[in-house]
């Protein structure tokens, strides 16, 4: 199976039939002594087959056969749409894995970029954009909306592709990168230092689910967005609509370039009233955008009222955005 060995395709059928599994999980499963069992796993680890949570006791967690088959025989589309099929959802309930090994990384960004939906965001080298360019253009073919950085530069190799989709994808350059950051809809992500990208055999990443994490580190990278370089970029003027936003930086950039030329945009946004921590959905006019250091948000004009619409972690604002969508715009009469 894939260049593993019996025991070891034994050992990561039986983490991904069980989803989740300690040391303890898999000596009840696997005829294999404990020792034998570490070395495996090592093994598994380091070939990117499977990742492992922070927590105590360590839980192992497959990655799934589609994504593998993606890194290792991305060629073979077919093989991978009947995995997909055949294959149930893996249940998971750790918020971070380590993922070690470059193929590791790499399964880790696979899985991401396939499971997004709405957004992809992030700061990768410009050899990573390079050698999963192909699943980047799979995900805006299927309406993902993406924003990277990318350093130290882009090549027009790696650049003409992406210009197929330029009303989806917004790229910037920077000479430095802050680390390898890569997340979809504000649901999963992958992390890696610079450093750690720079060897093999001691190259590792962290796979993280969980919403608060993502949202923290998503605000350094903001900061490094705002002084990079457009490489594609189409004004929002020109973009079609409507335009789904999970993440509230980029909607507040597309609703201040629309206002500073000079538009009204519609928007509708769900998410919680603050004051009494209730869903609430609200569609109007957006009167202004502010982005003052730690706080920003937009402030809606709605059948008399007027609300100010904040994102993940909000408590200034009237509501925490969950989702915003700019429905349409028009010119100032």
């Amino acid at each position: 199976m894939m260049g593993l060995t019996n025991r070891e395709a034994e050992v990561f059928l039986t983490i991904a039939e069980k989803g989740e599994a300690s040391v303890k999980d898999i000596l009840e499963s696997v005829d294999v002594h404990q020792p034998q069992l570490y070395n495996i796993l090592s093994s598994l680890l380091r070939r990117g087959f499977i990742k492992v949570s922070s927590s105590r006791p360590k839980k192992y967690s497959a990655y799934n056969l589609s994504t593998i088959i993606d890194t290792y025989i991305s060629s073979f589309s077919s093989i991978k749409e009947v995995v997909k099929r055949i294959e149930s959802p893996i249940r998971s309930s750790s918020q971070i894995y380590v993922s070690y090994g470059i193929d590791g990384l790499n399964n880790g960004l696979v899985e991401v970029i396939s499971n997004a939906q709405v957004e992809l965001y992030g700061e990768i080298p410009s050899w990573i954009l390079r050698k999963n360019l192909r699943l980047f253009m799979d995900a805006l073919g299927r309406g993902v909306r993406l924003y990277l950085l990318v350093y130290p530069s882009i090549s027009e190799e790696d650049l003409h592709p992406l210009r197929e989709y330029e009303d989806a994808a917004w790229i910037k350059v920077n000479k430095l990168g802050d680390f390898l950051l890569l997340a979809a809809d504000l649901s999963k992500g992958v992390y890696a230092s610079r450093r750690s990208l720079t060897v093999n055999e001691g190259s590792h990443c962290y796979i993280i689910q969980d919403k608060d994490i993502i949202t923290r580190f998503l605000t350094i990278f903001n900061s490094t967005w705002k002084e990079s370089e457009d490489a594609l970029y189409v004004d929002p003027s020109r973009g079609k609509y409507p335009r789904k936003f999970l993440n509230i930086h980029f909607a507040l950039l597309t609703l201040e370039a629309l206002l500073t030329h000079g538009y009204n945009p519609v928007v509708s946004v769900k998410g919680i009233l603050l004051k009494n921590n209730e869903p609430i959905e609200v569609r109007g006019v957006v009167s202004s955008v502010n982005m003052l250091n730690r706080v920003s948000n937009i402030v809606v004009r709605s059948n008399g009222n007027q609300y100010t619409i904040g994102g993940y972690d909000a408590e200034l604002e009237d509501i925490e955005a969950q989702e915003v969508v700019i429905e349409s715009i028009s010119p100032n009469a």
